[in-house]
């Protein structure tokens, strides 16, 4: 540094500044490499900050993990420290006893998941935060599609033996909600595939959260595929597909609904795979948005990484990752056939949720909606109460948003509409 300055106090420094700050439950939960001593570095001052992982265990996805995929994760991403060590002789204990069955399911179900008798998906995209399970949970009331459950997510690689023959015992340890926010989880509330995906091959945004120590670098890797060679991603492609097989023998249904935010840059990629999947782009104010997904990853990240990290990744990621995968999206989406590609209004889906549905069947040209909309009034009663997050925005992350999504604020027609709910 050009202009050194020495720092006892190990306060949120503001990196760039001659200033600290007090970052929420910052002085008790940083992770101290030394104690007493005057820094002179800021790379050294913000290594201070890396804060102590401490997930939680019984439920941390890595529970579901293939035996052979968690050694490669390791191997990837670099190992755990010593405090959570004891979390990986669990997820390694909890994948060999799960083993056998693995092979069985795979041995069993062989020839049927090569049929391949399913029709293309059905796939919601959109950033993190901006409705993308409210109209999941929506669409899924239609009887035609297959979902993929909190089991199935949670037992990927044994679903079809395992998993079913304890649902009735499995089912007892579901959450009441997501955590993140108030979502309530059922044994048939419909859940994104990336989770269960990344418990079956390394390329996934949970990998990031998980070994969080070089958090941005692990993002670009398990989102935009930044870095990766082919043969990783063929075999995202393999597990992405052996999963969904299975997903559609459990389900027994001729069209499988999917949700992924990670999606919203893939389109291009999953049209390899789906030529004639249908995707649907939800969209919400951009000022929320950035609130909800910063207070999103702090959250997974307390409660899912393995490493330390460094919570002061999280606010240029999140500035960074929306427009470039936005911008990929509308890219991709100028390719699509006029039958394939949909969009809502967060906002208006939420004033006129069946007027939107509708809409978006007849752009999409979706069966059943006869049959689906009393379903779906039926759902729409049952969260009738249903209160979301509310934060309180700061003046400055307004100048950021504006500065760094101007062009999404314009097309969107949002304005200065910063009132955060």
């Amino acid at each position: 540094m050009a202009n050194k300055k020495e720092y006892t106090s190990i306060q949120n420094y503001v990196p760039g500044t001659d200033r600290t700050r007090m970052g929420e439950g910052c002085h008790a939960e940083v992770e101290i490499y030394a104690s007493s001593t005057k820094i002179n570095s800021e790379d050294n001052l913000l290594s201070l900050f890396m804060k102590k992982p401490s997930p939680t265990l019984f439920q941390h996805p890595l529970m579901g993990a293939d035996v052979v995929n968690l050694f490669r994760a390791l191997s990837s991403y670099g190992g755990f420290p010593f405090s959570t060590w004891g979390h990986f002789a669990f997820f390694l204990g909890s994948a060999l006893v799960r083993k056998p069955f693995a092979i069985m399911e795979r041995a069993i179900y062989r020839k049927r998941l090569q049929k391949g008798e399913q029709q293309d998906p059905v796939i919601v995209v959109g950033y993190w935060r901006s409705g993308t399970t409210h109209l999941h949970n929506l669409l899924a009331n239609n009887p035609r599609f297959g979902i993929i459950t909190p089991i199935a997510s949670g037992l990927p690689g044994e679903i079809l033996t395992l998993g079913s023959w304890l649902e009735s015992s499995l089912v007892k340890a579901l959450p009441e909600d997501r955590g993140v926010d108030k979502v309530a989880v059922t044994p048939q509330s419909p859940q994104e595939d990336e989770i269960p995906v990344a418990n079956l091959q390394s390329l996934s945004v949970f990998h990031a959260l998980y070994f969080a120590r070089n958090f941005r670098k692990n993002f670009d890797r398990g989102v935009f595929f930044d870095g990766v060679a082919k043969t990783d991603v063929d075999r995202w492609k393999k597990q992405l597909l052996y999963f969904l097989g299975k997903i559609a023998l459990h389900q027994k249904k001729p069209q499988i609904l999917l949700k992924n935010p990670v999606y919203t840059a893939r389109i291009a990629l999953l049209r390899e795979i789906w030529p004639k999947a249908k995707f649907i782009h939800i969209y919400r104010n951009p000022y929320k948005v950035f609130q909800s997904t910063h207070h999103y990853f702090k959250k997974m990240l307390d409660e899912l990484a393995l490493q330390s990290y460094d919570l002061a990744a999280i606010e240029p990621l999140v500035l960074e990752s929306y427009p470039r995968m936005l911008n990929q999206l509308y890219a991709d989406a100028k390719l699509l056939p006029e039958k394939q590609f949909a969009e809502v209004k967060f906002e208006h889906l939420e004033k006129n949720p069946l007027q939107e549905l509708e809409r978006i069947y007849t752009t999409l040209d979706l069966p059943n909606w006869k049959q689906a909309r009393p379903l779906t009034e039926n759902y729409l009663a049952q969260i009738s109460g249903y209160t979301k997050n509310q934060y309180a925005i700061d003046p400055a992350v307004v100048n950021k948003v504006q500065q760094h999504w101007r062009p999404f604020l314009k097309r969107w027609d949002y304005g200065d509409q910063t009132n955060v709910e």
